[in-house]
């Protein structure tokens, strides 16, 4: 009986199967990138194997939704394999040089503080053979952009190159893996000035297409720096170039806090408004010519218009996920428009989707993609079930006529902020453990600002820029911009703005998910069983706690985290990447150096030359340099954990933490629970894959897997 109450509606719902596709790509996508080893290649004939199987039982209707869901888990599966294949190239293992770099100069990034950031293509490194130098490396500089040569030029340099980062710690950010799909082999900083080297053209396709659009977004840079002043000047420049690097920390954290950093991505509001600022004009424009209206279909011709400057515009502020998926989105739309189709609908987000996901599924496992397509996927859902109808029908009071286009505009924005920020709360908890508490009030102002104000002026910065004709627009950009920045740091200094929450469980994230798909595809009332897992999602804070200690891969740089959500580092100078990533897994907002903190409270206690940490019945010395053998030799019989930046294996302590052991297995995240000290590495259960320190190339193992 209970079988039957969920078959029943299930084949009811036919017509929404088709729409949990992407979910069973998605999910195959998972499996290749967690596996605990690398697939042989003849995984690759999973895909073509069940698409026979579907085809041959294609009579057994019982086995088919079966068949077609193992059939998109496969297509996910072999896609990201594919990819993976694709996209291997060698990767630097250990530090290198200071080399002479000599390469083409294909993309650069305009750091804060006039600082830039390059993208070089087929380096040659007189250190390493050519099979072994890195597809491309990235490389930071002083030089600000109006000094630097042209994208497409030869360039020669001088620095330090380092490989591409592991995580920080267990679940935390995998530069490495991210970079593995870029192809990106290194990074590192060039000394002193670059210099040119005699050029070839590179080939049209598909080095010489891509810089034309390279060039064009230099010169936007230059453009907004040259018209505008401060922050609005970056982010001027990034909402017409789409690079988020030239802006600053404390303007992102700024958007962040408040709720508005989905504006500085280029996705759903930008594409669509970009289109309909074709669109709609245009189609205006030829209604005033009544021999054309009157022969041809405007609408058509608008839309078909508006398909191809999208398609220009994606390009130009360069094809990252997000852009793409709204770009396709937004040519789906106007292709209904034209096979005068319906153009909002829960199936044009599953087209939308798969293209993606199949073409680059290195993209689902990023935050981009999760969080773009989860608001989507919700506020097409509420559009269907039309809760924006169901609102308007409970209230009980009347708007009068002066009031209802401005109370239309405004609940429309209240209610598609509500469901964003739900949709796209877990994926927020997973990947940065914050939540924005005052996103909705903050984008209320910023929405209208940004569609009615910011957007075509940058629409047409980009139409009057090849006629010089430009400095009004760019200043009315700035103009909104500076509004956006101004909003964002108000909102961001009002208590409890940004509410820090402990990391995510796996099995909090799948219940919010699987929750939440449930309840926007399915129709029926049995939709509402997807609340209870989130509900259940909604209680993981009460069962997680944070690690009490870290230690980076550095020698000796650690921190401790104290009762009052106080992130304690050693070690380290300066707010980085590393203090930011050790924040997010403790869920503190504020931090402090083993120089400046009062020592001896809450478990920590500091003397020349070493600290301790005590909680929760277990302890850790953290040696600061070789001191007397007596005190290490104390430490290492009284304490559960000993760290120190030089060789400790004489050590008896339980656990010993010492350059050997980080070179072995990273980062270490340790949590001080009432069963004693529960440790973790970057490296543990890591798997041996093509992005991974020590993998297997040309026959040969690395130290790392060796050990």
């Amino acid at each position: 009986m209970p079988l039957y109450l969920f078959l029943r509606p299930f084949l009811d719902e036919r017509e929404r199967w088709f729409l949990w596709l992407p979910f069973f790509i998605a999910a195959g996508i998972t499996l290749y990138t967690y596996a605990p080893f690398e697939p042989s290649s003849f995984f690759l004939f999973l895909s073509p194997l069940l698409t026979l199987v579907l085809i041959v039982t294609r009579r057994w209707l019982s086995l088919r939704p079966v068949l077609a869901a193992l059939l998109a888990l496969s297509l996910g599966f072999n896609a990201a394999q594919f990819e993976s294949k694709w996209a291997d190239a060698p990767m630097l293992e250990t530090k290198t040089g200071p080399v002479s770099i000599t390469g083409r100069l294909m993309h650069i990034e305009v750091l804060p503080q006039n600082r830039t950031r390059l993208t070089i293509k087929d380096p040659f490194l007189r250190s390493l053979p050519r099979d072994q130098t890195p597809r491309f490396l990235r490389i930071k500089t002083k030089m600000p952009l109006e000094e630097l040569p042209q994208a497409g030029q030869r360039i020669n340099l001088w620095g330090p190159l380092w490989p591409p980062s592991e995580p920080v710690a267990k679940g935390a950010y995998n530069f490495r893996r991210h970079a593995f799909f870029k192809q990106i082999g290194g990074s590192g900083f060039a000394y002193g000035k670059i210099r040119l080297r005699k050029t070839t053209p590179p080939p049209f396709f598909w080095d010489g297409f891509y810089l034309i659009f390279e060039h064009a977004r230099r010169d936007l840079f230059q453009m907004s720096f040259e018209n505008l002043e401060g922050p609005e000047a970056a982010m001027t420049a990034a909402l017409l170039s789409g690079s988020q690097a030239s802006i600053g920390p404390d303007v992102m954290r700024a958007m962040r806090a408040s709720g508005l950093s989905h504006l500085l991505s280029i996705s759903g509001i930008h594409v669509s408004m970009v289109a309909l600022l074709i669109y709609i004009p245009l189609r205006f424009l030829l209604a005033l010519f009544p021999w054309l209206a009157l022969r041809f279909s405007i609408k058509k011709i608008a839309a078909a218009t508006a398909i191809i400057g999208t398609s220009l515009y994606v390009l130009l502020v360069g094809p990252e996920t997000p852009t793409v998926r709204s770009a396709l989105m937004t040519a789906i739309a106007m292709f209904a428009i034209i096979t005068n189709r319906k153009t909002m609908s829960m199936r044009l987000v599953a087209l939308a989707s798969m293209p993606i996901m199949l073409l680059a599924p290195s993209a689902v496992m990023g935050p981009s993609f999760q969080m773009s397509f989860a608001a989507v996927l919700a506020m097409v859902a509420a559009y269907e079930k039309k809760i924006d109808k169901t609102i308007k029908e409970g209230l009980s009071f009347e708007v009068p006529n002066w009031l209802r286009g401005l109370w239309k505009q405004g609940h429309a924005i209240i209610l598609t902020s509500l469901i964003a920020t739900a949709a796209t709360t877990p994926f927020a908890l997973l990947h940065f453990q914050t939540f924005s508490f005052y996103g909705v009030v903050a984008n209320i102002i910023a929405i209208p600002l940004t569609s009615f104000w910011i957007m075509p002026n940058l629409l047409l910065i980009h139409l009057v820029a090849p006629f010089g004709l430009e400095a009004p627009f760019v200043h009315g950009a700035g103009f909104g911009v500076k509004l956006i920045i101004d909003l964002a740091q108000e909102i961001a200094s009002w208590p409890y703005a940004r509410i820090d929450m402990p990391p995510m469980p796996t099995l909090a994230f799948f219940l919010s998910l699987g929750g939440g798909a449930w309840l926007c595809l399915w129709q029926k009332k049995w939709r509402l069983l997807g609340v209870a897992p989130l509900l259940l999602a909604c209680f993981y804070p009460f069962f997680v706690t944070p690690p009490s200690v870290f230690v980076a891969e550095e020698e000796n740089v650690w921190a401790v985290r104290l009762d009052k959500e106080e992130l304690v580092i050693s070690g380290k100078k300066k707010n980085g990447f590393l203090t930011s990533q050790w924040q997010q897994l403790s869920s503190t907002s504020k931090v402090n150096f083993i120089q400046k903190c009062l020592t001896g409270e809450k478990g920590l206690a500091c003397q020349k030359d070493f600290c301790l940490f005590e909680k929760g019945g277990s302890s850790i010395a953290f040696l600061l340099n070789k001191t007397d053998p007596a005190i290490i030799q104390k430490l290492c019989d009284t304490k559960e954990i000993v760290m120190a930046p030089f060789d400790l294996s004489s050590c008896a302590a339980p656990h010993i933490i010492d350059p050997n052991a980080l070179y072995a297995h990273g980062g270490y995240s340790i949590l001080f629970g009432k069963d004693g000290p529960q440790i973790k590495t970057v490296r543990q259960k890591r798997g041996t894959r093509p992005w991974s320190l020590g993998w297997l190339r040309n026959g040969e193992l690395s130290a790392f897997l060796i050990q």
